[in-house]
């Protein structure tokens, strides 16, 4: 399964792909505040009520328009196993 990020000014958008198929879309806030165990405790929440796990990720996308941001998204992804960004 592939986890598609893109963080916007006001909205991240989170979605799941396995392979050609959307297995979910959600929506979170985006917050220069928000730390990397926020994001991390959003997305593990957004897995739970679509009842997956964070271990059946095999890499993320992240497009991004707020590099802050960015940054500490990405650093949260990389400390998941096997997860590549």
């Amino acid at each position: 399964m592939i986890l598609a990020i893109n963080i916007e000014n006001t909205n991240t958008v989170v979605g799941c792909f396995e392979g050609e198929n959307i297995v979910f879309v959600e929506s979170i806030s985006t917050s220069l505040t928000r730390t990397e165990l926020e994001y991390a405790i959003s997305f593990k929440n957004i897995f739970e009520l679509h009842g997956l796990n964070m271990n059946q990720i095999e890499g993320t996308i992240i497009a991004s328009v707020v590099p802050p941001v960015t940054n500490v998204v990405k650093r949260r992804q990389r400390g998941f196993p096997k997860m590549r960004c």
